[in-house]
């Protein structure tokens, strides 16, 4: 005799998920987790699971759940499940082609808005590196002034920044560069902005799985013994592309915080200021230059 096995109650499931990530993630991320995904597949609201424990879920919800379950087993991180992330109050597309966003970028977009927010000429400003395009969308979103280029060496993360830019209604232009060759710019430049690939290769046995397993490491790692390389670059392009007087912004690694400042200060710039993010850690960078 077949013995139909009826799919659990949302509370059951609920306890089933809380046993089987309790020992990989803290209790707030784990529930944090839940949230995120029933809000993702199924639209619930946070109090959903509260209010309807005895809610029996289909086959189909529970195939979902379990699914995303066993990826956050494999460290599998949230945003690559949902391929979503939030970031400066604005939800976007995320994939393995790119790293997903930090709270600590929001801050540097912050500090550029900031400076910006007085000027009412027209300025064109450089994302290097761009990702998902989360920089270059902010700053587009947040400021009708700029007239904005941004540009990476990967074809997959080019389009999901694209992606993003019709998601939220922005132009940008995007292009595929190799700022490790020779390049050239049309026209002078206002701003850059950059969140290079700053961790050293000897770091990667202090980086979580879900970082070092999913995350794109073209887009993370440095040269071995060269933690600066990436840096060493953009700033030999802004000697080119950066006018008088503007401004470049790095997002940064602290252990190399004073030697980049010494790097940058031997390249006609004559103003650097370096800024912590909110874990206390300097993160931040910007030169203006002479």
């Amino acid at each position: 005799m077949n013995v139909l096995i009826l799919p659990m109650l949302i509370n059951e499931f609920k306890v089933h998920f809380n046993k089987s990530l309790i020992d990989i993630y803290p209790q707030n991320e784990v529930n944090s987790f839940f949230r995120i995904l029933t809000d993702h597949f199924f639209q619930w609201p946070p109090t959903f699971s509260v209010l309807n424990p005895d809610h029996r879920l289909t086959a189909k919800e529970s195939n979902q759940l379990s699914a995303a379950l066993l990826d956050l087993i494999k460290h599998k991180p949230v945003q690559y499940i949902t391929q979503e992330a939030f970031f400066y109050n604005r939800n976007f597309y995320v994939d393995e082609n790119v790293l997903i966003p930090r709270p600590e970028t929001e801050e540097l977009i912050s500090w550029v808005l900031d400076d910006s927010k007085d000027n009412g000429a027209q300025r064109r400003v450089l994302d290097i590196g761009t990702g998902s395009g989360c920089i270059p969308i902010t700053l587009a979103k947040e400021e009708n002034n700029f007239t904005i280029d941004a540009l990476d060496i990967s074809t997959g993360a080019l389009e999901v920044a694209k992606k993003n830019a019709q998601r939220h209604k922005v132009e940008i232009n995007f292009f595929k560069v190799d700022i490790r060759e020779s390049i050239s710019w049309p026209y002078p430049l206002d701003i850059m902005i950059a969140n290079p690939p700053y961790v050293e290769p000897d770091e990667k046995n202090k980086m979580l799985p879900n970082v070092l397993e999913y995350e794109p490491h073209l887009a993370l790692f440095t040269p071995h013994n060269h933690p600066l390389f990436y840096y060493d670059k953009i700033i030999e392009l802004s000697r080119t592309f950066l006018k008088s007087g503007g401004c470049l912004y790095l997002e940064i690694n602290p252990v190399h915080a004073t030697a980049l400042a010494t790097l940058i200060k031997a390249n006609h710039f004559d103003y650097i200021e370096i800024r912590n993010d909110i874990f206390g850690k300097k993160r931040m960078l910007k030169a203006l230059k002479s």
